[in-house]
C-alpha cells in the first residue's frame, strides 16, 4: 500500500495493480416513504378512497337492485290480490250490465239518452201545457196533454223540432171546434234522432 501512493502519479507499468473492491454495502439510506408519519398518512387516504369506491360503486348499487326486486316482488303480489279479488269480474259484469249503456246490443246503443229526452219535454212541454202522461219507447216519446189551446200547441212542435235531439214530432188532437183559440187535448208522437244524431 505504501508503494502505491509513493509511486509517481501519471506513471505506468505493466506490473502495476489497481485496487479491486471485493466487498459490496447492503447498507442504503431509505428516501421518500420511511416517515412512519407520512406512511399513516397515505394509508389512511387509500382506505378512504377504498370506501368510497365500495359505497357508491358497489353497496349503494346493491342495494338499488334489492330494492327494485323488493318493489317487483310487491306490485306482483299486489296483481296476484287484485286477480283474486276479480275472478268473478265477467260474471258480476253480465248481471248488473243493464244498468249502465256499457253492455248494450246494438239497438240499445240507437236509443236516444232517457235523461236528455226527459229534459226535451220538461223545457218545451210542461212550461206550456199539463201532461197527462208520458210514454217512452225506444227513440219514440208519446205525450198526451190536455186542456191546451191549437195555437200552443203549434208553437210547442215547432219548439221541439227546434231540437237538435228530435227528428220529427207527429199531433193528434181531440176537439169539437177546430178554432185555434179553442181547448183540445193533443198526443204529441215525438219522434227522436237515434243516438249519435242519425235520422
Amino acid at each position: 500500500m505504501k508503494d502505491l501512493l509513493n509511486k509517481p502519479i501519471g506513471k505506468k507499468s505493466g506490473n502495476e495493480k489497481y485496487p479491486e473492491k471485493t466487498t459490496i454495502n447492503l447498507l442504503v439510506r431509505e428516501t421518500g416513504f420511511g416517515d412512519p408519519k407520512r406512511r399513516i398518512a397515505i394509508m389512511v387516504v387509500v382506505v378512504i378512497l377504498a370506501a368510497v369506491f365500495l359505497k357508491f360503486l358497489v353497496f349503494d348499487r346493491i342495494w338499488a337492485a334489492y330494492e327494485a326486486e323488493r318493489e317487483y316482488t310487491e306490485i306482483k303480489q299486489q296483481i296476484a290480490e287484485l286477480q283474486i279479488v276479480n275472478k268473478d269480474y265477467e260474471k258480476i259484469r253480465q248481471e248488473y250490465g243493464h244498468y249502465g249503456n256499457g253492455y248494450m246490443n246494438g239497438e240499445e246503443s240507437m236509443e236516444q239518452d232517457r235523461a236528455a229526452m226527459m229534459s226535451v219535454i220538461n223545457s218545451e212541454i210542461l212550461s206550456k201545457a199539463d201532461i197527462q202522461s208520458i210514454q217512452i219507447s225506444e227513440n219514440l216519446a208519446i205525450v198526451t196533454i190536455d186542456n191546451i189551446k191549437l195555437g200552443t200547441v203549434s208553437s210547442i212542435v215547432a219548439a221541439l223540432e227546434s231540437q237538435k235531439t228530435v227528428s220529427f214530432v207527429n199531433v193528434s188532437t181531440a176537439g169539437t171546434n177546430s178554432d185555434s183559440g179553442s181547448s183540445v187535448q193533443a198526443t204529441l208522437n215525438i219522434n227522436f234522432k237515434e243516438n249519435g244524431g242519425k235520422k
